[in-house]
């Protein structure tokens, strides 16, 4: 998803995920921040991971709006944010999993 006018863009980071996957990624070049909303009922972690030569993963810190805590992984449900300044990508990586459905979209604006 984008907008017409260029002000946000989004991605479907994980759909339902059911095992470990890198999913999507979430371009955010020119944007400022992403907000990640992760939903599904589940026994998993994701790892908010980014880069900026579209090729090297490395974790981020993403802060939880509802506790304000900041971390590099969850294992909830909720709403994160990533200060995406200077990055290219970031990607919503369930990297444990035991059971249920994952889902995590992604929108990032300027």
């Amino acid at each position: 998803m984008s907008s017409k006018s260029g002000m946000y863009t989004g991605a479907l980071m994980q759909n339902a995920a059911a095992a470990t996957a890198n999913g999507t990624t979430l371009t955010v070049d020119g944007f400022s921040v992403a907000t990640l909303q992760v939903s599904g009922t589940f026994s998993a972690t994701v790892t908010w991971e980014a880069n900026i030569d579209q090729t090297n993963w490395i974790a981020v810190q993403a802060t939880d709006l509802a506790t304000g805590t900041a971390a590099t992984t969850t294992t909830g449900t909720g709403l994160f944010r990533i200060q995406a300044f200077g990055l290219s990508q970031i990607r919503a990586r369930v990297s444990t999993y035991a059971s249920g459905n994952v889902t995590v979209t992604g929108r990032a604006v300027v």
